[in-house]
């Protein structure tokens, strides 16, 4: 159950990113912003994880902040793997990583605090 509610949480802030980025454009349907969230969280599973473990430093450095690039590489990766997801730039991949992180963030201590 958890992993579900993981899964909506992470669709919710995929389709807000969707909605204020103008350069990240998810093709239409609810289908579509499932698929991208469950591209999305795969990828941080699996390369997101590694690259962390590799830019610790600069996680330490910049308190976290640098965890948003991290997200917009794997943004502009789900980008290139999947056709349902169109990353325009660095930039937008960069303020859609932000969105993303902030409403995952909150969403999720009030999924949390909700238990």
């Amino acid at each position: 159950m958890k992993l579900i509610s993981r899964w909506v949480v992470l669709t919710i802030a995929v389709w807000l990113a969707d909605v204020v980025i103008g350069g990240v454009n998810i093709t239409d349907g609810v289908w579509n912003h499932l698929w991208v969230a469950a591209l999305f969280g795969l990828a941080n599973v699996i390369v997101g994880n590694l690259i962390r473990l590799v830019a610790f430093p600069a996680l330490i450095l910049t308190l976290g902040m640098f965890g948003i690039v991290v997200n917009a590489w794997m943004l502009m990766l789900v980008g290139d793997v999947s056709a349902a997801l169109e990353v325009r730039s660095f930039w937008s991949a960069f303020g859609a990583g932000a969105i993303i992180s902030v409403v995952s963030t909150v969403l999720g201590r009030a999924r949390r605090d909700r238990d």
